[in-house]
């Protein structure tokens, strides 16, 4: 979720994030193109966009725990997010399943088994020389986590996500995620003794509502059932559209079932955290290296991760023309979703 502040804190230090410093580790020439030259895709990918709406919904749901009317509010967020779902069909698709998701949601954990400390928490942390303890002179690290709970034996960061299946495969890369074990770390210094990470995993029903069929198609599946038949007639009745109300009833006994919600505990391991340090602590150094230098490296091995191709692929095979990057992307500041330190200040 978080990137990076193109920004300095009152002590002239940059403020960084785990997402920016993973880009420049993953890619130099995609951290210089988002985090410098400030070019974001002008269309977002759709799983994306769902998984923020989804994302945000959660978020309106455990601010307002004590506010009768939460799950109303929650469903007219939802309804604004794809205000153009009647001309739209993909945005009428992600209507239904982000509002029977939420629905589920809702009557799944009406009562919770932990007690919510902080939502969409922020922090501001040091990063040390490993070696030494002493304070990086250049950077500070910046982060928000989803939520803090306190379960019955300490506190636990909380973290969305939304998945199309949730297998053992799933399960295992949850222990790879780097970001939020940091994220705990730094939230300890804060004074939050974060024990463990629960997952809270929402799943991607892949039921589609029906389209019917056309007068034609009818016409021609009654015609091949008469030949079937003996009498060389059919009482085949045409298959009509399902309702928006039928397709959210079929969509509601989908999220009524078990498998629809997964919470996966994780617990804290003191060397991997320690490992962690380093690794930040490298990064950093590696990217004074590259800005001292002004080599940014461009790494091909990871142009098509996770099966598509990064969003900055046509770019870099333009070899970086100037008009792709007016077509295709546009300015916008990195890690909207923090706070401004300094609006003004300039990026490094």
């Amino acid at each position: 979720m978080s990137q990076i502040l193109n920004t300095t804190d009152a002590s002239a230090k940059t403020l960084l994030t785990y997402s920016a410093l993973n880009t420049f580790r993953n890619c130099p020439r995609k951290y210089k193109n988002r985090y410098l030259e400030n070019l974001r895709p002008r269309e977002r990918a759709e799983a994306l966009s769902f998984g923020s709406v989804i994302h945000t919904s959660i978020e309106l749901w455990y601010r307002s725990q004590d506010v009768e009317s939460r799950l109303q509010d929650v469903m007219v967020y939802i309804s604004g997010a794809f205000e153009n779902r009647m001309v739209d069909p993909n945005q009428m698709a992600q209507w239904h399943l982000a509002n029977a998701m939420m629905l589920g949601y809702a009557d799944r954990y009406a009562t919770e088994e932990f007690d919510v400390i902080e939502v969409e928490k922020e922090f501001v942390g040091e990063i040390r020389n490993p070696d030494t303890g002493r304070q990086s002179q250049t950077f500070r690290i910046a982060g928000k986590v989803d939520a803090i709970v306190r379960c019955h034996d300490g506190l636990y960061l909380l973290e969305h996500k939304t998945a199309a299946m949730v297998d053992a495969n799933y399960l295992d890369k949850l222990w790879t995620d780097t970001q939020i074990a940091l994220y705990c770390y730094y939230l300890r210094e804060l004074g939050y003794p974060i024990v463990g990470v629960i997952y809270n995993v929402l799943l991607k029903s892949r039921l589609k509502q029906s389209a019917g069929e056309t007068q034609s198609e009818y016409e021609a599946r009654r015609a091949e059932l008469a030949a079937k038949n003996k009498s060389g007639k059919s009482t085949a009745k045409r298959q009509m559209p399902e309702t928006d109300a039928e397709f959210q009833a079929r969509l509601a006994e989908w999220y009524s079932r078990p498998e629809a919600y997964h919470r996966e505990f994780i617990y804290l391991s003191e060397d991997r955290l320690a490992m962690l340090q380093d690794e930040v602590w490298e990064i950093t150094q590696q990217y004074l290296d590259a800005r001292r230098r002004g080599k940014w490296l461009l790494n091909t091995s990871n142009c098509f991760s996770y099966q598509r191709p990064c969003e900055f692929l046509a770019y870099c095979q333009s070899g970086f023309n100037p008009n792709v990057a007016d077509n295709l992307y546009e300015i916008a500041l990195p890690n909207e979703e923090l706070s401004r330190v300094d609006s003004e200040a300039p990026p490094f």
